[in-house]
């Protein structure tokens, strides 16, 4: 691997770049002492329950509170009208999409009060704070609220269809936006001089992140101190702070103190600004103490955002051998019954810039139009955007190669981007940093043994077995871009990260740092960046994340940006500590700067025996005895760096997934899963392999079983448990084998790209690419997700009988 090293005194000492260090946490989950929201215990604190419609559409009539504020316990009732008396606004989006045309995206904030009429089963009508949780959730129930059902929509394409259910009857139709890249025109002109055009169908499932621990908020109103304290599960703790001082409470920033601690999983769904934590902190200020709220499972099936839920109908091009001509798609994407945070950017930022995937594409005429349907709202979730690009992207290829009788490893290498074409301006709009395609392809074919599985599946099918071979290649986009560029597109939050680094008088040191970690490994890997950059023991250094009060901001933890970007920011400071501790280290020795050299914890004169340690440095630095009379040098060891990254890096990886299926039961057993990743500079290989094992089980949920599912009439949730919701089990996944190459970022100083996605990108679609492989020979043309049994049963079924004589 290429490493970006130190600079040259310091790049003398062995790395700790690229070195599997243990987790420092681990100990404490597995002992079971880690510290949620809903550990936090503070005296006389009020419970919080909501009451959410039954209804998917419905006019809301009148709403009576009464019984509920008389039954015991009962502290609080609170409804759409007294969030407007108490004059709070809105939620807001951050990410807005403009139409093509210039026209502003039709906007329905989510409302932490429905008003006048609900849009969605489990959108929240009132809340009901009470002693007790179970008192709360009793009065919730006594609620009485009288609805006017109104017709619903549940389904993607029918939002678009004549005649449809308006969700928010003031935009006259069902579209957020409208937009279009590429050139249709050239498109349509390659399409049909093109030797093959292959079309499919193809639809993008709707997902529940469901993390192991429910959504909750915990705000303790110190009323003498006119303060709030608010314990959150959440990604961005900062920007929780600016949404609920800007946009609903109005309350100063600094009045308000976010802690997020453990975060059981998060995955997206817990960095959108939760219609339910306004109230808590609402409630809190009105009574004066503490009021809690934690998710039910069912609540978190009503009222997290959900994920995916495409319908596309696309075509691809090819010429007589097997290279890609053009791409057509049209895509209609589901956002919900009102809009989140970050979702019109899903549909229409990522999934754009990355819908041509690894391939050389001339042509492509992208249409996608995100559209309001009666259910509850999408935003981010593992991948946002490219699960469904790749999806599209690979199994237009596959069926093309198939058609044209090319292996599919051949079809790859004919159009793949080459080393030497980076960077490479993908027609999506975006161009992609570095890479190397071929490179990534041979690393997972060797990892795979691609011959050996081809001459096995010939075997196996000799005795009845479907055994299937599928790949997926594909492009990630991670970090984030410079903050004026996100302004320019109308963004309201920005691109940079904070670090401090703050060495301590004795030397040792505590980095606070503006992202928060929920599974990915900061303490550890933020540590060795530190520990490389500083030349001290990774033991002497401490990571602090999750709480407003103590870092200066930080944009959380999202879109795989962590490394690259608040990684670079701690880079960037222990640099400056370095410079800052050298011109101490030289006022001690009676020497210039210059004549100062540093190695392991020790400055010295260059080419004497004069030397001071680290943690001497460290102390003079704090009592101000070495200080210089001209006043040249300010007293302490610490540095704040706000570091805003020039560009987003391009993580790409290829998967290959090998199954084999019932032909009787139409059951598929995933049997082995290969993934090749190029993330650039590997910091700490233990902890990208897991986050790429855990990317891979979620992709592997959404491919095998994973699906929210309303009822098309009522608009009702079918899917509201784990009963019914097919969560992915320890049966379900294979041992994974993965491998990596490294071509560095360009964008930042450590070469890191995101790897934190990418396993749930490829999954859905090398799996999807191996049951075609499997079932080809016997009629079977597409598959639809979740990759079910009942859905492989079926597809048998009707391409046998499409095949019987008289059809």
């Amino acid at each position: 691997m290429q490493i970006v090293m130190p600079p040259e005194s310091i790049a003398e000492q062995d790395s700790l770049i690229g070195k599997p260090l243990r987790r420092r946490e681990d100990v404490r989950f597995v002992q079971g002492q880690g510290r949620y929201v809903d550990d936090v215990h503070l005296p006389g604190t009020a419970w919080c329950a909501f009451v959410r419609s039954p209804h998917a559409h419905a006019r809301i009539r009148s709403i009576d509170t009464k019984a509920a504020a008389h039954m015991p316990g009962v502290l609080l009732v609170l409804t759409a009208a007294d969030w407007d008396k108490a004059g709070h606004g809105e939620l807001t989006v951050v990410h807005p999409m403009p139409f093509s045309d210039g026209r502003p995206m039709n906007c329905a904030p989510r409302p932490a009060f429905a008003r006048d009429a609900v849009h969605h089963v489990g959108d929240i009508v009132a809340a009901v704070i009470a002693e007790t949780r179970f008192a709360a959730e009793d009065a919730a129930e006594a609620v009485t609220v009288d609805y006017e059902p109104l017709p619903a929509v549940t389904t993607t394409r029918a939002a678009v269809a004549t005649g449809a259910p308006l969700v928010h009857p003031q935009f006259g139709n069902n579209l957020v936006f409208e937009i279009e890249r590429g050139d249709r025109h050239k498109t349509e002109a390659s399409l049909k001089s093109a030797a093959k055009v292959v079309e499919l169908h193809l639809t993008n499932s709707r997902l529940s992140a469901n993390p192991m621990e429910p959504r909750a908020y915990l705000c303790d109103y110190d009323a003498a101190a006119d303060h709030y304290t608010l314990y959150a599960t959440s990604q961005q703790p900062h920007y929780l702070r600016r949404w609920l001082s800007i946009y609903t409470l109005h309350i100063p920033e600094h009045k308000i103190r976010v802690i997020s601690p453990d975060v059981g999983g998060g995955f997206g769904v817990k960095g959108f600004f939760a219609t339910e934590v306004s109230t808590v902190v609402w409630a809190s200020q009105q009574l004066h103490r503490p009021v809690k709220w934690t998710a039910t499972r069912t609540e978190t099936f009503l009222s997290d955002a959900q994920a995916r839920d495409h319908d596309t109908t696309a075509r691809m091009g090819f010429d007589k051998d097997g290279r890609i001509v053009a791409m057509q798609v049209d895509t209609l994407a589901a956002l919900g019954g009102y809009l989140s945070n970050f979702a019109p950017s899903i549909p229409g930022n990522s999934y754009p810039q990355t819908i041509t995937g690894l391939y050389r594409t001339p042509n492509l005429h992208l249409r996608v139009r995100g559209v309001y349907t009666n259910t509850v709202p999408i935003d981010a979730y593992r991948g946002s955007g490219r699960p469904e690009a790749t999806w599209n992207n690979e199994r237009l290829l596959e069926r093309g190669a198939r058609e044209l009788g090319i292996d599919v490893v051949e079809m790859r290498r004919r159009n793949l981007i080459g080393r030497d074409d980076f960077p490479y301006p993908a027609p999506g709009g975006r161009v992609y940093d570095s890479g190397d395609p071929p490179a990534l392809l041979d690393k997972l074919l060797e990892l795979a043994d691609y011959d050996a599985l081809r001459r096995e599946q010939k075997q196996l099918r000799q005795r009845g077995v479907l055994m299937g071979i599928g790949l997926a290649a594909f492009i990630d986009k991670a970090g984030t871009g410079p903050s004026g560029n996100l302004a320019k597109r109308g963004g309201l939050h920005g691109g940079w990260e904070n670090a401090v680094v703050r060495v301590h008088s004795d030397g040792k040191v505590t980095i606070f740092a503006g992202s928060h970690s929920h599974g990915q490994g900061h303490e550890i890997t933020f540590s060795q960046i530190a520990a490389d950059r500083l030349g001290l023991p990774i033991d002497d250094i401490r990571l602090v994340e999750g709480d407003t009060d103590r870092i200066p901001f930080g944009n959380g933890t999202w879109g795989a940006r962590s490394a690259s970007v608040a990684g670079t920011a701690i880079y960037r400071a222990a640099d400056k500590v370095i410079a800052k501790a050298t011109r101490f280290a030289a006022q001690m020795m009676e020497c210039a700067p210059a004549d100062v050299e540093y190695r392991r914890g020790t400055f010295r004169v260059r080419g004497t025996d004069r030397s001071v340690c680290f943690a001497e440095v460290a102390d003079i630095a704090y009592h101000g005895a070495a200080l210089p009379a001209d006043g040249s040098l300010d007293p302490g060891l610490e540095v704040s760096e706000f570091y805003d990254p020039p560009d987003t890096n391009d993580p790409q990886a290829m998967h290959l997934a090998v199954v084999i299926v019932d032909p009787d039961t139409g059951t598929v057993t995933l049997r082995d899963l290969y993934a090749a990743d190029d993330c650039g500079v590997v910091i700490n290989p233990m902890i990208v392999e897991g986050q790429v094992h855990g990317g891979l089980a979620q992709g592997i949920g959404q491919a095998l079983r994973e699906q929210i599912v309303y009822d098309p009439d009522s608009g009702q949730l079918l899917t509201a448990s784990f009963m019914d919701y097919g969560m992915p089990r320890a049966a379900d996944l294979p041992s994974f084998h993965t491998a990596f190459i490294a071509t560095p970022a360009p964008s930042n100083p450590l070469g890191v790209k995101g790897a934190s996605e990418s396993g749930a990108i490829g999954a859905p679609a090398a799996i999807g690419n191996a049951v075609i492989d499997a079932l080809w020979h016997l009629g079977v043309r597409d598959i639809t997700l979740p990759i079910t049994s009942e859905t492989v049963w079926r597809a048998l079924h009707t391409a046998k009988a499409q095949t019987a004589p008289g059809h």
